[in-house]
């Protein structure tokens, strides 16, 4: 059963345009501009609570059913105190394009848990909506992923297998099966490179001052990632009840090394700062 899209995606999403301050608050302004048509992303449940973190060990491809708290912690990858100044970036994920393979890639993963995240808490769509959300994300998390291991700095090695395992690894290991079922509905590698293509444009696009995220894509690789959503809501509960994404794991070498060497200094894992 395939749900029908636009080839231009509108996700509803309420961003932290005040992550600076710590503060992440719904807008109820969803308005896409007229041109195009608007499609809102998320579970059906608006008051579910997203994950609190990338954390929790799970390497099979099974998920528990039992669901977490619902009062669960923020979404968040990582509590620590204030310890940089931020300036707000107009437009775009920040460290997109950063020199560093590391930091380019935590900024790819850790951007587009952000995006599935803050939809799955705050959105009001369907389960299955979100599903699609994921497989859409797949290709660019599960890469990312890869070049986060294969770049890791030599100073953070006390901490690499504990991240790539607990940290990173529950995200990781989650999208790596909804990329499997792109594969199993028809997705060739050209199919593939494209939806990264798309969401990677999203990102670099994504305006903090609105909840709007875009991935325009053809009506051929919506249907793709439609069909490949349906598989994937078989084989995992929704994000917002995955039990293996919630953690407590602490990685302070790790996030002192995001906040002060990469470009976002720590606001993507959730880390408050200090503003002027």
């Amino acid at each position: 059963m395939s749900i029908p899209r636009s080839p231009t995606r509108w996700v509803a999403i309420a961003l932290c345009v005040a992550s600076l301050a710590g503060a992440c608050s719904r807008s109820d302004d969803l308005t896409s501009p007229t041109t195009s048509t608007t499609t809102t992303v998320a579970p059906a449940d608006g008051t579910a609570s997203a994950p609190s973190s990338l954390s929790a060990a799970s390497d099979t491809a099974d998920v528990p059913t039992e669901t977490t708290d619902d009062d669960a912690a923020p979404v968040s990858l990582e509590t620590t105190p204030p310890i940089s100044i931020v300036d707000v970036v107009e437009v775009g994920v920040p460290g997109l394009d950063s020199d560093d393979e590391f930091c380019s890639a935590w900024s790819r993963f850790a951007g587009s848990f952000q995006v599935v995240a803050v939809t799955a808490a705050f959105g009001s769509g369907s389960p299955e909506q979100l599903a699609a959300l994921e497989v859409a994300a797949a290709p660019t998390v599960t890469s990312a992923y890869r070049q986060l291991v294969e770049s890791w700095p030599e100073e953070l090695a006390a901490e690499a297998d504990l991240v790539a395992d607990e940290f990173l690894g529950p995200f990781a290991r989650r999208l790596e099966a909804a990329r499997s079922a792109l594969g199993e509905v028809g997705a060739d590698d050209a199919a593939v490179t494209a939806i990264e293509s798309a969401w990677l444009d999203g990102l670099a696009r994504r305006d903090p001052t609105t909840p709007e995220f875009v991935v325009d894509l053809s009506d051929d690789l919506w249907a793709l990632i439609d069909e490949a959503a349906v598989a994937f809501a078989q084989q995992r509960v929704p994000f917002s009840q995955d039990p293996s994404l919630v953690t407590d794991v602490q990685t302070p070498l790790t996030s002192e090394y995001l906040a002060v060497s990469c470009p976002d200094q720590g606001t993507l894992s959730g880390q408050e700062v200090e503003t002027p």
